[in-house]
Formats: structure tokens, sequence, C-alpha cells
């Protein structure tokens, strides 16, 4: 069952940037045991001349990734801190932010794509968007799980 504190829980726990970047570093290491460049690293396994390539692109995508994942748990938190009273207009809110967030992560994963392809190859760029779709999932995974699904707390009322 999920956890009907889990609002409080999360707006206390993602409440600034630097909760979300240890929140989704946990995530990782929890997971792999390993922080997620160290991830990266080991299933890249580049060469001197491929990582001198690849390490300046990664640091500027990461950057850029991040912005969308703190937007993105904003979004979760707003969710959280509605979900018992959500009214339709609220609901449509939401998911058209979560729609735009989205959006906005696979352009920058197909711009970063189309740059490390040009530097590295198809099969090198599509070996990284590959893990870091992999381990993107299990972040998403982690906190979805978290999450209570719309009309959760009525349904546990009435039983």
């Amino acid at each position: 069952m999920k956890s009907l504190l889990f609002p409080t829980v999360l707006f206390l726990l993602i409440s600034t940037f630097v909760r979300v970047q240890n929140d989704e570093i946990q995530t990782v290491q929890k997971e792999w045991g390993k922080d997620k460049k160290e991830l990266v690293s080991l299933a890249m396994d580049l060469s001197a001349a491929d990582s001198v390539k690849f390490w300046p692109l990664y640091n500027n995508y990461e950057k850029e990734r991040q912005k969308l994942g703190r937007e993105r748990i904003l979004i979760l938190t707003d969710y959280s801190d509605h979900f018992e009273s959500l009214t339709n207009a609220k609901a449509d809110e939401l998911i058209t932010k979560i729609f735009k967030n989205e959006l906005a992560l696979t352009n920058l994963q197909q711009r970063y794509y189309i740059s490390l392809k040009g530097k590295l190859g198809a099969l090198k760029a599509a070996k990284f968007m590959q893990v870091e779709s992999y381990i993107s999932t299990s972040i998403r995974s982690a906190i979805q799980e978290e999450l209570p699904f719309i009309g959760e707390l009525d349904s546990m009322k009435t039983k």
C-alpha cells in the first residue's frame, strides 16, 4: 500500500535543487552502488580519445537534464499537494506540464544524440542514450512507486 504521508515527505525531500540531486544520486547508488557518472563511464567504456570528446558533452547534457528533472519534481510536488482535492482543471494542468516536460527531455536527448553521433558515431551515441534511458527509467519507477494514484484516498476511505 502506498504511503498516505507521501505528499508531505515528497515536499520535504525535494524542496531544493540540492535535495533533488541528492535523491537522484541516492536512487542510483541504491540501485547500483555507484554514482551516475561512474555508471555511465563503466557502461560506455570509452577510449582516452573518445573520453575527451564525450565528457564535455555529457556534462553539458547533465546540466540541462537536471534542470528538466527539477521541473518534473516541482510538477510532482504540485500533484502531491493537490491529489486529495484534484479537480479536472488541475489534473489537466498537471498532465499538460508533464507532457511538456517529457517533450523537452526528448528534444534534449535528440540534440545530444546528434552531437554525440557526430563526435563518436551512431553506435556509441545510441549506447549512451540506452544507458541514460535505463537509469532514468529506474529513477522514475522508484518515484512513481511512491506517488498515490488519483482517487486512491477515496477508495481507501470506503473500505
